[in-house]
């Protein structure tokens, strides 16, 4: 981890730079966004303290700033179908052959994947030194439908995604302005014939590149209203009834790789 807090340290003083700030004034700056005391700021800025992850993309937001091509992790723990966001630490160079009870990683696109499930493949390994678990991916749906608010939130626990669901948004808006999500899947029809148009509106103003999956059963009725929205916001489609295989692929590929 500590390769990673000085990766975030030295982004952070980047960010800064540009911005204009004089050196003398970062770790006020900092303290001041963040919500923290100057020394605490100070001591991350020195390297005697990590930067969270949550920190950076809070710095980032703070001065609009493209956050696309930083990620919190750099591997993937597979077990059945739960999935984790980990650091991974390796051997430099591949096995040419596997023990029992040591963990193994492939590389994929510069992420490593220690998949349980996988472990007789023939795509070359290596041996796992360490690793970290991150916390889950937290995902917010709203749905006017509890059934399927009940099926996306247990389909979403079971991949080791943090979901939280709402009914109205009112509700999610309420939490939105308060927490930090890592993707969203929105009902487009919601009760009274109201779209959900307004807080995908919100979500886009705050972040214009988080993952948004938008639902509909009636596309037939509304294609056109749809086919705007997807042009204007960026969403993804998925037209119900919901397929779980469908949604759970696209979860994995937004929140992991």
């Amino acid at each position: 981890m500590l390769k990673l807090n000085k990766k975030h340290t030295e982004m952070i003083r980047e960010l800064l730079q540009k911005k204009g700030i004089e050196r003398r004034k970062h770790a006020s700056t900092m303290a001041e966004i963040l919500g923290i005391k100057y020394q605490s700021a100070k001591q991350k800025l020195d390297e005697k303290r990590g930067i969270t992850f949550a920190e950076m993309k809070k710095m980032y937001c703070y001065f609009n700033m493209s956050f696309d091509n930083i990620k919190s992790h750099n591997g993937i723990f597979i077990m059945h179908d739960m999935h984790v966001r980990c650091n991974v630490e390796v051997d430099p160079y591949a096995v040419e052959f596997t023990l029992p009870n040591n963990n193994y990683a492939i590389k994929k696109n510069n992420l490593y994947i220690v998949d349980q499930r996988n472990n007789d493949s023939d795509e070359q390994k290596y041996k796992v030194i360490k690793i970290d678990f991150l916390p889950a991916p937290r995902l917010a749906i709203l749905d006017n439908d509890n059934e399927i608010l009940e099926l996306l939130n247990d389909l979403s626990n079971r991949l080791g995604v943090d979901a939280h669901t709402f009914t109205t948004k009112d509700k999610l808006l309420d939490s939105f302005k308060e927490n930090n999500y890592d993707c969203y899947i929105i009902d487009w029809l919601l009760d009274y014939n109201q779209t959900s148009e307004s807080i995908i509106k919100e979500i886009r103003e705050s972040n214009n590149n988080i993952p948004v999956i938008l639902l509909t059963g009636q596309l037939n009725q509304r294609e056109h209203e749809v086919g705007d929205a997807i042009i204007k916001y960026g969403v993804e489609l998925i037209e119900k009834p919901t397929r779980t295989y469908i949604i759970s692929s696209i979860l994995i590929s937004n929140l992991f790789y």
